[in-house]
């Protein structure tokens, strides 16, 4: 029985950082899961314990890129070849939500995972964390880094916005794309439109999110939590994996930083923004090798109201055609149902995500070879 003493940390993207009921815990995770694309979460089942090897470059800064006065972005580069893969997270998820995919990948190309501003190690940003600002922050630490083309861009969730943005804008640098159960253009629309009363249902919670990282900045700022308390845990640790815990304790140092949790609000409030960036008639990539990977579990807190889970199910059946529409977005895209992964494909599933990658990988072979720069 879940009793709250014994709730679990880690169910939205910062980690379940303040005390709620279990009902409450079920609830909030699902809407969570659904709205804002957290990472992984103890909602779905407990997360597969990371090896030491898989987590180790994920502990430390690994190459810390300036992109602009006082900020630098963090990259995590392993292996070596070409195209270079660039791994991106999903809304409130940073490099170390690859685990399972890069040191596997590595031994093939180059691979790249990147902190988006405020997570990570990534320094925290002034600027409103949309699409537009988070994709010229990758555009910026790949030019400063000298890491060129060609790229295949491989984006979870909400990470979707900005692989495609970025790829809409460099044609000519990117050779393929994988999408792991990506976000839709103009996604909280959608859902508001099929789905009202799952859309209200679930409405508070982002902000009830943004507030609380808003209020913890500000309790940062005046002195008001005290080193050692539940409460300052609470706003400053990050809840991951058990075998990640050297990682969650030098997150929290780097938390105390109202300017980070500030950041991070940003980004949960600007999600709306995000999806409205995306929509793009004009948007097509030819015969580039795509693939969409779409989740096919959704499980559902059991007190959730029977025409809410109903209108639930019917929006799931609407982001899986939007996954459709990715697909055609090239004459060589495909969409692929996973049935026995929830959201988090690649951490359920790391083998479909894996080969869906190494596939275009091999077509990318198959052609001429493609040299570009992000300028």
């Amino acid at each position: 029985m879940c009793r709250d003493s014994q709730l679990p940390r880690g169910d939205h993207p910062f980690g379940t950082k303040y005390p709620i009921g279990c009902s409450v815990l079920a609830s909030m995770s699902f809407i969570l899961l659904t709205l804002i694309s957290p990472a992984p979460a103890a909602a779905q089942g407990a997360p597969p314990q990371a090896k030491a090897s898989e987590i180790a470059p994920y502990l430390k800064p690994q190459l810390m890129v300036p992109i602009a006065e006082g900020r630098t972005i963090n990259l995590v580069c392993l292996g070596h070849g070409s195209p270079t893969v660039i791994l991106t997270a999903g809304l409130g998820g940073w490099s170390w939500v690859w685990y399972r995919i890069q040191s596997a990948l590595s031994r093939r190309t180059r691979v790249c995972a990147w902190d988006p501003a405020g997570l990570g190690f990534s320094s925290p940003s002034p600027e409103s964390q949309d699409t537009i600002h988070e994709t010229e922050d990758l555009e910026l630490a790949l030019k400063e880094a000298h890491i060129d083309g060609p790229y295949v861009m491989v984006a979870h969730s909400a990470g979707a916005y900005v692989a495609l943005r970025f790829a809409d804008q460099h044609g000519a640098a990117v050779v393929g794309i994988v999408l792991v159960d990506p976000a839709i253009p103009d996604q909280d629309a959608v859902r508001e439109r099929v789905a009202p009363k799952f859309a209200a249902f679930g409405s508070g919670a982002p902000a009830a999110e943004a507030n609380q990282l808003r209020q913890c900045a500000a309790d940062l700022r005046r002195g008001a939590l005290k080193r050692g308390t539940q409460k300052y845990d609470e706003c400053t640790a990050p809840s991951l994996l058990p075998s990640a815990s050297a990682l969650t304790d030098v997150l929290a140092q780097l938390n105390t930083d109202p300017a980070r949790l500030l950041t991070q609000a940003s980004a949960i409030e600007n999600v709306s923004q995000s999806g409205r960036e995306m929509v793009n008639p004009q948007r097509r990539y030819g015969d580039m090798p795509l693939i969409v990977l779409t989740s096919g579990s959704h499980p559902m807190p059991p007190e959730l109201p029977a025409d809410v889970r109903e209108q639930a199910l019917l929006y799931f059946r609407v982001l899986a055609s939007g996954h459709e529409a990715y697909a055609a977005l090239s004459t060589r895209g495909h969409d692929q149902l996973v049935p026995d992964s929830g959201h988090f494909i690649q951490v359920d599933n790391p083998r479909v995500v894996l080969a869906a990658i190494n596939d275009v990988l091999a077509e990318i072979e198959q052609r001429p070879p493609k040299q570009s720069t992000v300028h």
